[in-house]
């Protein structure tokens, strides 16, 4: 095989021709070039006519190699079906960081882009940066803008700003010992397209105005040594955002630098001005800042003053230095007029801190009614259903008074009848989240969303892409197939696991609810003792119930690993993109297996 990259650099004369190309597929050689889109409608018909004479017959040479070709079109942008493979190998926690990277920050240019072109953009800065000879002053330019990146300001940068803070980042010793270079050039050079993507600064569509190439940004924040900010560049980010949108982004920055003084610069006009967010991060930096000091009632101040959201964000503060009778006093605040977050919080305290379950149930409901979806959820989660009147067919069938032989007792499995009711159960599921998903797609849900099956997960999923539900449908599939192959279906993963506690409340108030339908399901099967004990099954099937978690609002938060009360009960990753991770201790699936649905 022959690969030619940028097809166009053999497009010359004594370059690639007609004749060369067909002794090359004549004898089986298979040829294959690369060619960016704009290129190649250089060498169109049209094209043609609008250049100079010379340039034309040129071109026309290669315009008849192209011609004997089947071009195959790439769009820059990868499909849905491309980003869906894309982010389904992310969930993998151990895929590859750069495609990470790729994926959250590659903008208007596609991933294979960003990934090619980034790592050569960041050898020329690397390189240039210090070399004699090199562009110094051009990559001191560069840095700058990558420094006011990190500071927290996004939008474009005026060359002039650029220019100016550059001299933080060439000592005397650098302007004696590297060739000098003029503004002009460094901003040329900053800026020139390289590798046909980008400049080390992209264009914007404000005149004379910049931003670093993202890549650039990505591998300054990771370096295991980061640089420092000078203290001129924090001072720029302030300027270029003040009164703006962006000090909010600076002071966050500023935080995380250790910056307090200047992040309490950012926070305190926003706060001055009624921005609830800004008021709560200032509480913060106020607290590492003069704990003993201003920030209790200056909260209070605003608070009793001031909008819901500002009253939270004091029962916030109050919560975490653990004064819960004024925390829970601000949500009662905040929950009067109408903040339904406010609601939920209430509810956690009395849940947690009071040991009420009542009181915290009440709150949940104003919450979930007010629209919070945590305490929306809170009330989909599943369970083995127990009708409060009513026949229920396991008391049929399981006598709790029969004693048992425990040495000639086999290891437990469903009987026929309560398999083939979980299964049909497992099928209806599958069917109607089927359709529940064709209708849902990618369209986030909300606290009004009805659904059979993706509406009824807990809140933390519902703005996961239409691939993520597919394969928490087939999480159904697959525990069907165990039991048409006449296992037990044992979860292996944290999809399968949610799956089958939904299966198992159906399947139970099928066999309370729809005596009919379970005896149409059941002919032809015998009755055993065991049939229908969906606790035992609930008890049985599972590892653990800790999936359940998710939809406490007391535990909004232990998805993460890193959550300290997850390590401590060791339950690992419940992040959504942790679903389909399979457990170390059992079997895995074939990765091939596709979809039923």
């Amino acid at each position: 095989m022959l690969w030619l990259d940028d097809l166009d650099r053999f497009l010359l004369p004594g370059g690639l021709d007609q004749g060369i190309l067909s002794a090359l597929l004549e004898q089986r050689v298979v040829v294959m070039a690369t060619m960016r889109s704009e290129v190649y409608g250089n060498y169109s018909e049209r094209a043609l006519r609008g250049v100079d004479v010379d340039v034309a017959s040129v071109r026309r040479l290669g315009s008849r190699v192209l011609n004997l070709i089947e071009p195959l079109v790439l769009d820059r942008q990868w499909s849905e079906t491309e980003m869906g493979r894309l982010h389904a190998h992310l969930a993998n926690p151990d895929s590859d960081r750069r495609l990470a990277d790729a994926a959250h920050h590659h903008g208007v240019h596609g991933i294979a882009e960003y990934l090619a072109a980034g790592p050569k953009l960041l050898e020329e800065f690397l390189t240039n940066r210090r070399q004699p000879k090199g562009h110094p002053s051009g990559a001191a330019l560069v840095q700058a803008a990558i420094d006011l990146a990190r500071a927290g300001i996004s939008t474009p940068l005026p060359a002039e700003t650029l220019l100016e803070l550059s001299t933080c980042y060439l000592s005397a010793g650098d302007a004696s010992r590297l060739q000098a270079e003029s503004p002009e050039q460094a901003l040329a050079w900053a800026t020139e397209i390289q590798f046909g993507v980008a400049g080390m600064l992209v264009a914007t569509d404000t005149t004379e105005a910049w931003r670093p190439f993202d890549y650039l940004v990505d591998a300054a924040a990771s370096a295991v040594e980061a640089t420092a900010i000078p203290d001129e560049v924090w001072e720029a980010a302030v300027r270029h955002a003040n009164g703006g949108s962006e000090l909010l982004p600076v002071g966050r920055s500023a935080f995380r630098f250790g910056r307090l003084v200047l992040a309490e610069r950012c926070f305190s006009p926003l706060a001055a001005r009624g921005n609830h967010v800004a008021m709560h991060d200032l509480g913060f930096v106020q607290r590492e800042r003069r704990p003993e000091h201003t920030w209790p009632s200056w909260y209070r101040t605003v608070s009793e003053t001031g909008t819901p959201m500002q009253a939270r964000a004091l029962g916030a503060l109050h919560e975490i230095e653990g004064r819960w009778v004024e925390a829970a006093a601000c949500y009662e605040r905040a929950a009067s007029q109408g903040d339904a977050l406010a609601m939920r919080l209430r509810g956690v305290i009395a849940q947690r801190h009071r040991k009420d379950d009542d009181e915290a149930h009440e709150w949940y409901v104003r919450a979930a009614k007010g629209g919070d979806e945590v305490a929306t959820a809170f009330f989909n989660e599943p369970g083995i259903y127990r009708p409060e009147m009513g026949e229920d067919l396991a008391s049929e069938t399981w006598d709790p008074n029969v004693e048992w032989d425990e040495e000639d007792e086999e290891p437990w499995q469903m009987t026929a009848r309560t398999s083939r009711i979980l299964s049909c159960n497992l099928e209806i599921l599958a069917d109607m989240a089927h359709d529940e998903l064709t209708e849902l797609g990618d369209q986030p849900i909300s606290p009004n969303s009805f659904g059979i099956f993706f509406a009824l997960l807990p809140a933390s999923t519902w703005n996961q892409s239409r691939h993520w539900r597919r394969r928490v449908l087939r999480a159904l599939d697959d525990l069907n197939e165990d039991i048409a192959l006449g296992h037990s279906p044992h979860p292996r993963c944290t999809a399968e696991e949610l799956a089958l506690h939904f299966a198992l409340q159906s399947a139970s108030e099928m066999t309370c609810d729809e005596l009919d339908m379970v005896a149409e399901f059941t002919q032809g099967l015998p009755e055993r003792q065991g049939d229908y004990d969906w606790d035992v099954c609930s008890d049985l099937l599972f590892q653990d119930h800790d999936v359940l978690f998710l939809y406490d609002p007391m535990l909004q938060g232990l998805e993460h690993p890193d959550n300290p009360l997850n390590r401590r009960m060791g339950i690992g990753d419940l992040r959504p993109e942790g679903w389909f991770e399979e457990f170390g201790n059992v079997p895995p699936r074939d990765p091939s297996r596709g979809f039923s649905h």
